[in-house]
């Protein structure tokens, strides 16, 4: 069984791509990770989330009690309405991360990377071993404030000073309606948790494309030295061939020439014994 051409070129540059397949494994290296004070990282993008788990609540609440007392009612009046806190809440989660709240945490902590940094809010749906991305069906209020970032102490700090911010924030919005104590909606902070590792991106794919992309440079290479190798082989055939067809005929004649004159020879010399044989049949 014959070995594809295309087979034979690139065994013919074996070296090359010997030398291709290095370069490539070094850039894919590089591609993936980096040295930094003489240590290996991954160039995987990284997250880390902390969260800070806020009740909302009220002076009135009646969390701990097991009945709601009476109360006199004045002709005239009418009782007063709870609002519904759990509905408040989803409200909340969107002022979190409104551009105002978002502004007083940069004061603070510096300015938000936009690829990595962010502050976030939920109201939690599920039981506190629950996990958000998966909701429930409970509407509690309870606010859960997260922050994301590259290092664990950056996320905890932004979730931190967020939560800070926005009691601030409440409160100040509170006073500026005259809202009287006793009718003003608390935040009572729960538990402020520590950082966990979010998704990371896959560190394989930027290993395995650029490799693949230096190897296939090399072998791209291969052929296209091998045609211009080729085009060269074939126009010094083609310059050799002219130079043998335009040469001058020497007096003896060329070598591609002798054989013309030699064939010419013998048919005239064929010719003159007919003739001879001719005349002595005339004769006879």
């Amino acid at each position: 069984m014959e070995t594809p051409k295309y087979l034979q070129t690139l065994w013919s540059y074996k070296w090359l791509l010997a030398f291709g397949l290095i370069v490539a494994v070094v850039a894919a290296f590089f591609a993936g990770f980096t040295i930094t004070n003489g240590q290996v990282q991954s160039r995987a993008v990284q997250s880390y989330t902390a969260s800070t788990t806020v009740l909302v609540t009220s002076p009135n609440d009646t969390l701990y009690q097991s009945q709601v007392p009476g109360q006199t009612i004045e002709e005239g009046v009418t009782a007063p309405e709870p609002l519904d806190l759990a509905a408040s809440t989803q409200i909340y989660a969107y002022l979190v991360s409104s551009e105002e709240i978002i502004s007083e945490v940069e004061a603070s902590t510096g300015e938000l990377d936009e690829d990595t940094e962010s502050i976030t809010a939920i109201r939690r749906t599920t039981q506190p071993a629950g996990d958000e991305r998966f909701p429930g069906s409970l509407k509690l209020p309870v606010l859960q404030i997260v922050g994301t970032a590259a290092t664990p102490e950056r996320a905890e700090e932004l979730s931190s000073t967020a939560t800070d911010v926005f009691v601030g924030y409440v409160g100040d919005q509170q006073t500026a309606q005259q809202i009287a104590p006793e009718n003003r909606v608390e935040l009572e902070v729960l538990a402020s948790g520590a950082a966990v590792a979010g998704e990371t991106s896959n560190p394989a794919i930027p290993i395995v494309v650029t490799g693949f992309a230096v190897f296939l440079g090399f072998v791209a290479l291969a052929f296209v030295l091998a045609a211009f190798r080729s085009k060269r082989s074939n126009r010094g055939t083609r310059s050799r061939s002219r130079r043998r067809s335009s040469a001058p005929t020497t007096a003896g004649g060329s070598a591609e020439a002798a054989p013309e004159a030699t064939d010419t020879e013998d048919l005239e010399n064929a010719d003159d014994d007919q003739v001879l044989v001719g005349a002595g049949t005339r004769s006879d």
